[in-house]
């Protein structure tokens, strides 16, 4: 369910860099976002252009938050949270409290700063991810191996790391693209309010099929 727009909190904080001060902001507006030309190396996943258009999509959409790292006008990096594709498992969530950490991306020029993990900080300091569960799911076909010199896995290791800094932590799945790849992962926050039926819903979409042991997410009755 979206969040009540007198429950939202917006966290603004200013990073000094050896390249100048970087702006992030959390639960950006789309009239804060629409001014700020995408860095060009912001291409993980898009042409930095159009990765802007999904990210004023998903900060008009009540369900979203996207925080921005914004230097001198321009947009360095982002964090993109949302709720989860009709297409994929976590879409068949009943309890509407399960959202995805669709991605965090720095500009090459731009990282080694520690602006992954202000981007990461601010958007949970807002609160709005209390009382829901938050899927990661890390994937090796979109580490920026190029950039960093590490192996799929190391890169795994070292996101693994970053997202644990706010909460995240691994989990295990059925799912095959997770399952067939050492390099692959999935991870969840799962806020301190969660409802008992949301955290339910998780734990049983992480698993097609029960799996044969007792399950270790059973609450007491």
């Amino acid at each position: 369910m979206p969040q009540p727009e007198s429950d939202k909190v917006w966290v603004m904080r200013r990073v000094p860099t050896p390249k100048g001060p970087v702006v992030i902001q959390a639960a950006a507006t789309p009239e804060a976002l629409r001014p700020l030309e995408a860095h060009p190396g912001l291409r993980a996943f898009r042409p930095a252009a159009r990765q802007k258009e999904a990210l004023l999509e998903i900060a008009a959409s009540p369900d979203g938050c996207v925080t921005t790292a914004e230097a001198a006008g321009q947009l360095v990096g982002y964090a993109a949270f949302h709720r989860p594709s009709a297409f994929e498992r976590w879409g068949e969530d009943p309890t509407g409290g399960i959202y995805e950490l669709g991605a965090v991306e720095v500009a090459p020029p731009w990282r080694g700063y520690g602006l992954a993990r202000h981007l990461l900080e601010a958007s949970f300091a807002t609160g709005r991810f209390e009382d829901k569960v938050v899927v990661a799911t890390l994937y090796y076909w979109h580490y920026d191996l190029e950039h960093t010199g590490l192996s799929a896995y190391q890169y795994r290791k070292r996101l693994e790391a970053l997202y644990g800094s706010v909460g995240f932590v691994p989990f295990t799945t059925d799912d095959p693209e997770i399952r067939g790849y050492l390099e692959n992962t999935l991870m969840a926050r799962i806020g301190p309010r969660t409802p008992k039926h949301v955290i339910e819903a998780f734990h049983a979409l992480r698993f097609r099929s029960p799996p044969p042991e007792a399950a270790p997410w059973s609450f007491p009755s």
